[in-house]
Order: C-alpha cells, then sequence, then structure tokens
C-alpha cells in the first residue's frame, strides 16, 4: 500500500510539472474542495466506527 501511494504521489507531482494534471475541481468538484459535500457522521456513528476499528484490530473491551 505505501508503494502504491509513492507510486501515485510521484506519477501525479509529475504530470503537475508537465502540466498535464488537471484541477482538483475537475476529479472532485468545487463543493469538494470547499470541504463541503458528504453528510457529517453523528457521535454515535462516530463510536461505533471506531470500536469496530479497535475490535479489527485486537482491542479488548473492558467492559466500562
Amino acid at each position: 500500500m505505501r508503494n502504491r501511494s509513492a507510486w501515485t504521489t510521484a506519477a501525479l507531482t509529475g504530470a503537475a510539472f508537465v502540466g498535464k494534471l488537471h484541477k482538483f475541481d475537475e476529479y472532485f468538484g468545487a463543493s469538494r474542495a470547499a470541504g463541503q459535500g458528504g453528510e457529517v457522521q453523528t457521535a454515535a456513528q462516530q463510536e461505533t466506527a471506531l470500536r469496530i476499528l479497535a475490535q479489527a484490530w485486537g482491542a479488548k473491551e473492558d467492559g466500562s
């Protein structure tokens, strides 16, 4: 995964230097560039996601 990320970064950097990289908005739209779009997670949704992630990483719930 790290190698893929490094390769992608290098490829995009190279494309940007030679003027072949499109603007961010062309890929993701202006609303994404402004930090908008998508829904905000509730505290309950965040806690559920964190519990699932912790469980996947092998954490044990202490019951408190």
